[in-house]
């Protein structure tokens, strides 16, 4: 007999799924074993066997709890995007959550869409990531615009499609190439350019 996850059902695969996160964070998601997970755990390969009859399973279930966790980042800068924040600091903040931030889900995402050319599952994830970020980014825009504050005759959707893409861009080159603050500036310059003529957040500094 397998020696079982001494908790109930739902909390022994939580602890399973958060363990081989902090496997995958360090290792890469090719190192990752059901053994290494059942060791860090502390139980037999029997005990993930029984709820995870695969590494396969296993990632599916890892990279939809990071899925889960961003989209409820994403509905949290939504939120406060709708009552406090301008379509600037929105974006400002989305991106130092999602790019600038170093965390154990930052180094998933990037394994997570490095999988998403052969694997439907990932490549699904992804783009359920980008389109909660562009309908965040469209309701800040429509918002301001409302308010008269962004006057720019481009479709609201288009804009923030474009917001998305230069966003997805830099997320891309921050992984390769690791020049952060650089990033983040050119991230809000991309925001000045991209609300003109008439809109001028204040929010701009970089951080140092």
């Amino acid at each position: 007999m397998p020696k079982v996850v001494p908790e109930y059902k739902e909390n022994a695969k939580r602890r399973i799924v958060e363990t081989a996160m902090d496997v995958i964070a360090e290792r890469g998601r090719e190192q990752m074993t059901i053994d290494g997970v059942a060791t860090k755990l502390g139980v037999t390969k029997g005990a993930v066997y029984w709820y995870f009859p695969n590494k396969e399973e296993l990632l599916t279930a890892v990279f939809k709890e990071v899925l889960n966790s961003i989209q409820a980042e994403i509905q949290k800068c939504t939120f406060e995007s709708y009552y406090n924040r301008t379509a600037e600091e929105t974006m400002i903040q989305v991106f130092d959550k999602f790019v600038m931030a170093h965390s154990k889900r930052r180094t998933l995402f990037y394994e997570m869409l490095s999988l998403a050319n052969r694997d439907n599952d990932a490549r699904n994830a992804i783009r359920e990531y980008y389109e909660a970020i562009t309908a965040t980014f469209e309701e800040a825009i429509a918002k301001e615009k409302k308010r008269n504050f962004i006057l720019t005759e481009t479709d609201t959707r288009e804009l923030a499609m474009l917001f998305t893409a230069l966003y997805a861009g830099l997320q891309n080159y921050e992984m390769s190439c690791s020049y952060q603050t650089h990033i983040r500036d050119l991230w809000i310059e991309g925001i000045k350019i991209l609300l003109k003529p008439s809109y001028s957040g204040s929010y701009g500094e970089s951080k140092r």
